[in-house]
């Protein structure tokens, strides 16, 4: 190999090694968001190389046509751990073996539970985050021609997320002013049409996709605590007030009020609330080892986005302030708490509409990421990561993303990805793996997962998904 040869080398392993230490301290990824390119065309100074084919590889061909569906389920939070309250995994299972009959296992919690169980309740009061949610694809279908083009359709993917954020300031008492803190989350039902193609050495992804929000809720509860002299006196004012709207294609008050309302129109609810975003990536090989691209997700299409005319608001607030409270008194017999210094308001629920309905976008990513493959093939891919996200149901609504993954293709036959990953506002570690038979393919995997990078080792969340593939 030329000296320039060797320069251009070098400045590439530094940037993929940089790429690769940046995933590692700091945050990490979705494998689901990922562009892989499904064949190489390199330029030498030779001329044109070109990967051989996956049947020159002793590797299976992807399917022309495929029919798949995917489900995961994910849940998570920042105090309970699964050490605070189980026995071991192996030592459940020794006791389940020595147990007479399992009935007998079943009636005694010792063998399973922890005795005592113990939670650091310190813990809480740095805070509590609490992440779950659920996705379903039923029904996607896909042409795949030659892996040069393709295009599908998905049907009826479902989405469903929530959080819960009380931040340390607000349990711990500590001085602040309208702290933004709460409950939100989201459903939303979509459809979409995937389309890959290749221009020149780019491969470009396009998924258009119609969605349709069921419900969508943002945290709206603040919170402030500081000194007062509203009495005459020092004292401290502590006020929490919450405002919160659910928003829905269809009135509420039928389920959370007295009113029968029904809705008579659904085709018309469903088009009148209908919105549009469009997902893109791009993938660009500048050299047989390395390939990089970007992933946006979800970008809105202006005015297209979708819109809730219908609403719940829930409203109320309650307050102490000690600078009325005269502490002198305190020890008297006759003394009263005044009136002035405490209150509380809760206001029934009130449904209503929005003339011009409330604009609702999916949450947006972008995502900048690598493909390295050290020995020059698809078996071994590392794939290092960097982006952020924008999603209006957390108090903070961007967020950086990025992390590391590891993929082993063993002739498209066995696929293990194993990643550190920092995605939605959670700590990722999985592992995901792949059977692939040609006509049918089983997926499989689990992660642990924490908004807390430390609990996210100590068993406070776990993800699970599984998905099947058929076709020829």
């Amino acid at each position: 190999m030329r000296p320039m040869d060797n320069k251009v080398m070098g400045k590439i392993l530094f940037l993929v090694c940089l790429f690769m230490f940046h995933g590692l301290f700091l945050w990490a990824w979705d494998d689901g968001t990922a562009v892989d390119m499904e064949y190489w065309m390199w330029e030498t100074e030779e001329g044109i190389e070109i990967l051989p084919s996956a049947r020159e590889r002793f590797a299976f061909n992807n399917r022309r046509v495929e029919l798949s569906m995917q489900m995961s389920v994910h849940a998570s939070n920042t105090l309970v751990s699964y050490n605070d309250l189980f026995l071991s995994p192996f030592r459940i299972l020794r006791n389940l073996i020595a147990a007479d009959s399992f009935a007998a296992f079943q009636n005694n919690p010792s063998l399973y539970y922890r005795d005592p169980i113990s939670i650091n309740i310190d813990d809480f009061f740095n805070g509590f985050r609490l992440n779950f949610g659920l996705a379903a694809a039923p029904f996607s279908l896909n042409i795949n021609m030659r892996d040069e083009w393709g295009f599908g359709l998905d049907i009826a993917h479902v989405t469903a997320t929530g959080n819960l954020f009380i931040p340390g300031n607000v349990l711990g008492l500590r001085e602040v002013t309208n702290e933004r803190f709460g409950a939100s989350g989201a459903v939303f039902v979509d459809v979409g049409i995937p389309i890959f193609f290749h221009a020149r050495r780019f491969r470009i992804s396009v998924r258009p996709a119609a969605y349709f929000p069921l419900i969508y809720v943002r945290p709206g509860f603040t919170y402030s605590f500081g000194p007062s002299y509203a009495g005459g006196r020092l004292g401290q004012r502590l006020e929490v007030s919450y405002d919160m709207r659910i928003f829905s294609p269809f009135s509420l008050e039928g389920v959370l009020g007295d009113s029968d309302t029904v809705t008579q129109d659904p085709l018309g609810m469903i088009m009148r609330n209908l919105g549009y975003d469009i997902t893109v990536g791009v993938e660009y090989p500048i050299h047989h080892l390395v390939s990089i691209g970007v992933n946006i997700v979800n970008i809105p299409i202006p005015f297209l986005w979708a819109t809730l005319d219908n609403y719940t608001r829930i409203r109320g607030n309650m307050f102490l302030d000690t600078s009325y409270v005269n502490f002198g008194d305190i020890l008297n017999d006759d003394f009263e708490f005044p009136d002035e210094a405490f209150g509380s308001s809760m206001e029934d629920p009130y449904f209503g509409t929005l003339s011009g309905g409330q604009r609702i976008l999916r949450p947006f990513t972008m995502l900048f990421f690598a493909n390295y493959r050290p020995f020059g093939t698809q078996t071994v891919t590392l794939i290092p990561s960097l982006g952020f996200s924008v999603n209006q149901l957390y108090a903070q609504i961007v967020a950086l993303e990025g992390g590391l993954s590891t993929r082993l293709d063993l002739a498209n036959i066995f696929i293990t990805t194993v990643g550190m990953n920092y995605n939605d506002r959670r700590w990722k570690h999985s592992l995901d793996l792949a059977f692939n038979l040609r006509v049918l393919e089983l997926g499989i995997g689990v992660s642990a997962q924490s908004p807390s990078f430390i609990k996210s080792f100590q068993g406070t969340g776990l993800g699970v998904n599984f998905g099947i593939k058929m076709g020829w």
